[in-house]
């Protein structure tokens, strides 16, 4: 079995364990006290990433980015007693609710241990997609968003603010993306 479907296995299982209900069974999709929505990634994020350029420039991928670090940190605090209650690494939460929800399959690869820096891989990350599916391929990382989300959960863990950056991005041509988080 390859790394990515193993991984993908643990997401599966790890999802039966904390939910039982089946989460579309009243017309909105509603898992663990919080409802959520479907947008398809031929639309999402790829035209509002375009329309935040076409209006503010490059900063518009900050604000992606700084969006993305709210959710990350609201996730956080929203799994984190799962993770206590379970006896579960938190970011084996954060990864299985990620896949779950087609946000992407996420990995750690380092966490912490080189001078607190973290790499998360996140295989088939929906933000690339959206880019793939439009333009095919980019010159540079477009997971914004992704990139806020995973920094805002680092940021939690360690109670310090990081430097995030996206090294390896699906729609430049990568296998998959690759962020590092560095302490400020």
């Amino acid at each position: 079995m390859s790394e990515e479907k193993e991984i993908e296995e643990k997401a599966r299982d790890l999802m039966k364990k904390i939910t039982s209900k089946n989460p579309c069974g009243s017309g909105e999709i509603d898992l663990m006290g919080r409802r959520y929505v479907l947008l398809s990634t031929e639309y999402f994020p790829y035209e509002l990433t375009k329309d935040l350029e076409e209006i503010f420039g490059t900063a518009g991928d900050a604000v992606l980015y700084k969006g993305g670090e709210r959710v990350g940190r609201d996730l956080y605090g929203h799994y984190i007693h799962l993770a206590r209650e379970y006896g579960i690494e938190i970011w084996d939460i954060i990864s299985a609710v990620g896949w779950y929800f087609g946000w992407g399959l996420g990995e750690v690869i380092e966490r912490g241990h080189n001078n607190g820096k973290y790499v998360i891989r996140v295989y088939n990350s929906f933000e690339s997609e959206s880019f793939i599916d439009r333009e095919k391929k980019v010159k540079k990382p477009v997971c914004h968003f992704m990139k806020g989300v995973l920094n805002g959960i680092v940021e939690s863990i360690e109670v310090v603010k990081y430097k995030a950056e996206e090294t390896k991005c699906r729609a430049k041509g990568d296998e998959y993306c690759e962020f590092v988080f560095t302490p400020l």
